[in-house]
This record gives structure tokens, sequence and C-alpha cells, in this order.
């Protein structure tokens, strides 16, 4: 019954000529990055087209520029929905629909210092200042930590610029960033510490306004079909995402 009701809302003229619009943010390799043109490329630019060929929908890309400017936009409906590797939480889903389509949980989160590791640091409590990108999964789980002093970035790679200069003595990313930022810098060093429970992430997530049902319905239709097709698959093998 699902499926005759997704084609039929996806083939008798729903949205008409309307585009989907998905925010999100490019310096984000190998998610969203872009090319020498200034096109937009990338694993979640890849999943945004197969998506929106899918829904019979021209794609348009919306680049809001950071965290929080996606979550700005979708709350005034700015975006219809938001694919930029977004960390699946409980807090954020209490507030928006959030469709699984690639990632493995998170248990543990990785720290990157400047050529040497801190022998006195053992658990994430233990950390005195860290550098984040503003509004990330990462900035969540540090703000847990009151004894800890956070510095708000505006892009992830500006927190190599951090480490390099001394400005920061440590930083947060997410772990499938660690393997280009290392390799971009081999002084970094990764000290990867256990997460709380309550804390962990369960993969990225397609985020869309708890009102738009239709559209959820839809993605997440199409989401099946995608990693049944064997296309999640593919693209992270093409981006390097499958190890």
């Amino acid at each position: 019954m699902k499926k005759i009701l997704f084609a039929l809302l996806c083939f008798t003229g729903l949205y008409g000529d309307k585009p989907l619009v998905v925010g999100t943010t490019s310096g984000y390799a190998p998610y969203v990055s872009l090319d020498n043109q200034g096109r937009y490329k990338g694993f979640d630019i890849e999943v945004a087209e197969l998506l929106s060929q899918k829904l019979g929908r021209k794609l348009v890309i919306k680049d809001c520029g950071s965290m929080p400017g996606l979550m700005l936009a979708l709350k005034q409906d700015k975006v219809d929905l938001l694919i930029w590797a977004i960390s699946i939480t409980e807090d954020r889903k209490k507030n928006l629909e959030m469709v699984y389509y690639q990632g493995e949980k998170v248990t543990e989160m990785p720290f990157l210092f400047w050529k040497e590791i801190p022998k006195t640091i053992q658990s994430i409590a233990d950390i005195r200042q860290i550098c984040v990108e503003a509004g990330t999964f990462q900035e969540g789980v540090v703000k847990k930590f009151p004894t800890i002093k956070c510095k708000n970035v505006d892009k992830i790679s500006d927190v190599l610029m951090e480490l390099r200069y001394g400005k920061s003595a440590c930083a947060a990313v997410d772990p499938s960033l660690v393997t280009r930022f290392q390799a971009q810098c081999p002084e970094l060093k990764v000290l990867r510490l256990p997460l709380p429970p309550a804390e962990q992430a369960l993969g990225h997530g397609i985020c869309i306004a708890k009102k738009n049902a239709v559209l959820i319905e839809q993605v997440k239709q199409v989401i099946e079909e995608m990693r049944a097709e064997g296309k999640i698959k593919e693209l992270e093998k093409k981006w390097g995402l499958d190890s």
C-alpha cells in the first residue's frame, strides 16, 4: 500500500514543477565540496541527485554556509531537506525527522592534536580547551562537559589552521574526516575517546521538518530502494567511505 501511495504522489503532479531544494554546505569533502569549475561534488551531492531523480523533481542545491545556517534554512522553509552528513542524535530527533542513509553508529569521538597527545588526557573530561565547527554533533557533545572551553570555527577546514598555529590545542571532528586530514597534515595525532551512551550518534540522516509528512515518507521509500539496489554502497566506495 505504501509503495502504491508513493507512486501516486510522485507521478500525479503533487509538486508540479516545484524543484527539490536541498540545503548543504561546501568544504566538507568527501561529502560535499567544489571542483575547479565551482560545481558541487561529493557523496552527498550524488545522493541528492539520485533522490531528486527518483522523486521526479529538479534538484536545486542551496549552500547555507554552516550548520547553524542549514538548520535556520530548514526552519524557515527555505529548503525542503538537508543532506550534509548530519549525525543522527536523540536531541535532533526531537525536533527533526532524520532519515538514515549512511554511516555507522558512533561510540567514540576522534580528537586531533598537533604532533603530540598530552599524556594527561585519558577521557573527554580531561580536555580543557578544544575547537569544533559550530552546530555540529561534536560541538553538542563537548558542550555537555562544563569544564571544557569550547572555541567555534565556521568551517571544518579551519580546525587545521587552529592546530597548526597553536591557536587551539585540540580539535574534534567527524570520524570520516580523520584519514583525509592526516593525509594533508602528517603532524596530526589522533586520540579516540569513548562517548557516553546518551551522546552516541546513529549514523547520518537526511533532515526534514516533521510537518512535511508526505516528503518524509517519499524520502524513506527512495532511500530504502537505493540501499536495496546497492547504490549507497557504490557511492561509498567511489568516495572512499567504505572502509
